[in-house]
């Protein structure tokens, strides 16, 4: 199906926006308690909005699409859309102002949205991207393209003003906008916290009658494999970010040749801003409200939803889960089995890399992964087997990490029975659900969960799904559990979390050695938390080294944080002493499911 021919824009000028009484009377607003005057301010505005605009220029844009088409052909063998799911979206973005919020894991996540857009007969859209990628002399080009450069973090109040009243004309013009939920890419493969600056203004839009209603469209991009991979390892042990540059582009073009097999766009149930809000107005336009806090979270739960599994992703939990040891292919697919069928059983989006229904799909994987240099692979033995070196494991990591929020309340199910059974018989079912809902809020910065309700209601029904009889086994005790986590298709709490609670353990100790001073600095103490971190390693007092990283080290102290952990207050030595030891308590637990885990995969390699 071929794409209308889009028209240029005028709604992107800023022309009309500066002289219109809303803006104007906004503008007078600020001009009385800014000590400057509303003409002063208008110069500036009209220089904010001059940085601001944005057009679609049918030439550029078929110049964009022809050079990402070579991109993307360079390395991938297609982007694939769900045709269902694209028929379902014409309507949307038919009827309704719509806002398309995707997941980031790569640089060329905006080429595979606007050439499947155009591919498929979607709209153009309008994209919000941060100015960095504003150089010389591609954003000139990226601006008719339709994109629209942001200061992010600006503390400047008329800027932001600019920019709220940007974007709520682009909102009541009905001009369909994306932007990507996380603000930045993902470097632990896992979707990152939703920013809502944007979204807050607009759900000013909507409050402030511009329209009827936004409708937020979720959009999973993923990637079978990803050359950034590497990248991200690096900067998780503290290596910088590359600013981006005309020299940064023509490298990042030339790495891009390779064998990483397919793009996968799915695209999310939309949700409806006037749902979610009503008619309650936000509580001013630097302080979303919770509502709009809630309604970013149920965006990004819709995105992890729509996210398929990658093969990828399935052997590096297998390869994670060795420990060090090298595996031969036979032994990965064993290691896999589980959560291959746990996945089919759920319905779970899946890609095709990620049936591993024969060797020969194992053995695929990893030579793709093999010509990335994540994995190593050793020939001469009686078969090949196959390893991870040193920051490869972070590289496995960030694979590992696109699925595990399938599988988190699966992994609280098992630590939960864990420490239940501790509990007398008379008071376990209570215990299971107090223990779920503490290794939830520890791992709240890291994971999006439903409210405490709808969260309890799905960890009962998971918990029954996998193992029916789970009431009668946890009145038996440690023994019944016990039994009850051997017969579990799949063992998902060592597997899928010991990294983040390794990393959460190390932020704890660092503050149980404080005794009651102080956390230094943030960038100090992460610093602090990296170089113990890196001791333990080499002690291996570490079981995942991808557990020394500074994205899970920044998790931790936010956890930290949230419990005034950081800074004197009321016997915090003694919280101190206690942070650490719930996390080692999960730690413990954790080391149980392993060894359950690991006999498992032996038995059923000896029987294969």
């Amino acid at each position: 199906m071929t794409r209308p021919e889009p028209k240029p824009s005028s709604a992107g000028t800023g022309q009309d926006l500066a002289s219109s009484p809303r803006f104007r009377a906004g503008l007078a607003a600020l001009a009385k308690g800014s000590g400057e005057t509303e003409a002063a301010l208008l110069g500036r505005a009209r220089r904010y909005l001059h940085e601001l605009r944005s057009r679609h220029d049918p030439r550029v844009q078929r110049w964009f699409l022809r050079g990402g088409r070579a991109l993307l052909g360079r390395g991938y063998s297609r982007i694939d859309y769900d045709p269902a799911q694209v028929e379902r979206m014409r309507e949307v973005f038919a009827r309704w102002p719509t806002v398309v919020l995707a997941s980031h894991k790569s640089y060329l996540d905006g080429g595979a949205l606007n050439i499947g857009f155009a591919d498929h007969g979607l709209p153009p859209l309008t994209v919000f991207g941060g100015i960095n990628m504003a150089f010389w002399p591609v954003g000139s080009l990226w601006r008719r393209a339709g994109m629209v450069f942001i200061r992010r973090g600006s503390e400047d109040p008329l800027y932001r003003y600019t920019l709220r009243q940007y974007l709520g004309s682009l909102i009541e013009h009905r001009q369909p906008l994306q932007w990507f939920i996380e603000g930045t890419r993902s470097r632990t493969g896992k979707l990152g916290p939703p920013r809502l600056g944007l979204l807050s203004y607009v759900a000013e839009a909507y409050a402030g009658g511009r329209v009827d209603d936004v409708l937020l469209v979720p959009v999973s991009i993923a990637y079978d494999q990803l050359r950034e991979v590497e990248e991200y390892a690096g900067e998780a042990r503290g290596a910088s970010k590359q600013a981006e540059s005309l020299g940064w582009l023509l490298r990042f073009i030339r790495s891009q040749r390779g064998r990483f097999g397919t793009i996968y766009v799915r695209f999310g149930e939309p949700v409806s801003i006037r749902d979610a809000l009503g008619d309650g107005l936000p509580e001013g336009p630097e302080r979303p409200p919770l509502d709009l806090q809630k309604l970013a979270f149920e965006v990004a739960a819709r995105i992890n939803d729509a996210t398929p599994i990658t093969g990828s992703a399935l052997v590096a939990i297998a390869l994670l889960g060795a420990r060090g040891r090298s595996l031969t292919a036979r032994e990965i697919r064993a290691a896999c089995a589980g959560y291959v069928d746990f996945a089919h059983r759920r319905g779970l989006p899946m890609a095709p890399t990620a049936r591993l229904e024969h060797l020969d799909d194992v053995t695929r994987t990893l030579a793709s992964l093999r010509d990335q240099g994540i994995v190593n692979e050793f020939r001469d033995g009686r078969e090949p087997v196959y390893g991870l070196d040193g920051d490869m494991r972070l590289a496995a990591a960030y694979y590992r990490n696109t699925l595990v929020h399938f599988f988190v309340v699966p992994a609280i199910a098992e630590l939960a029975l864990l420490a239940a059974a501790a509990s007398p018989p008379e008071s376990r079912g209570l215990a299971f659900e107090v223990r779920a809902l503490e290794l939830r809020d520890l791992l709240k910065f890291d994971f999006f969960f439903r409210e405490r309700d709808e969260f309890l209601a799905a960890l009962r029904a998971e918990t029954a799904r996998l193992a029916p009889r789970w009431p009668a086994d946890l009145s038996d005790g440690a023994d019944g559990v016990l039994r009850l986590l051997q017969r579990l298709p799949t063992l998902s709490s060592d597997m899928m979390l010991r990294s983040f609670f390794e990393a959460y353990a190390v932020v704890a100790d660092a503050l149980v050695a404080l005794g009651d001073r102080n956390a230094p600095g943030e960038a100090e103490f992460v610093d602090r938390c990296m170089g113990l971190a890196g001791q333990y390693q080499r002690q291996n007092r570490l079981r995942n080294p991808e557990s020394a990283s500074r994205h899970l080290i920044h998790s931790g102290i936010a956890l930290a944080r949230h419990r005034c952990l950081l800074d004197a207050g009321n016997d915090l030595p003694a919280r101190r002493e206690a942070f650490m030891q719930a996390l080692q308590d999960v730690l413990k637990s954790m080391s149980v499911v392993h060894r359950v885990g690991a006999q498992r995969v032996a038995a059923e390699t000896r029987l294969g």
